[in-house]
């Protein structure tokens, strides 16, 4: 149970900032092909979360952890990547 709710909220966290970037991106005038770009990166993420909510709700804890868990690798690879630049401190001269 603890798993699926740690992996819920890095999933939503990670949603928010997809949501942030969206939402930013509407300040600069989106040409007609703005939709089309963002739709499938905002409807997978939601999906992915709204079923693992319903899987949960249905008593599916471990399908819905192993759907959330699937949503959570590249937001958790990028993190460990900014994480490698802050204590590397490269030096790109």
């Amino acid at each position: 149970m603890w798993l699926f709710r740690i992996l819920f909220a890095f999933d939503a966290l990670a949603l928010l900032v997809l949501l942030y970037f969206f939402v930013e991106g509407l300040q600069y005038g989106p040409g007609p092909d703005y939709m089309v770009t963002w739709l499938p990166i905002l409807a997978v993420p939601i999906a992915v979360v709204a079923g693992a909510w319903v899987l949960s709700g249905q008593g599916r804890r471990g399908l819905a952890s192993v759907l959330l868990g699937l949503l959570a690798v590249p937001p958790f690879l990028y993190l460990l990547f900014l994480m490698l630049m802050v204590v590397m401190q490269p030096d790109f001269r």
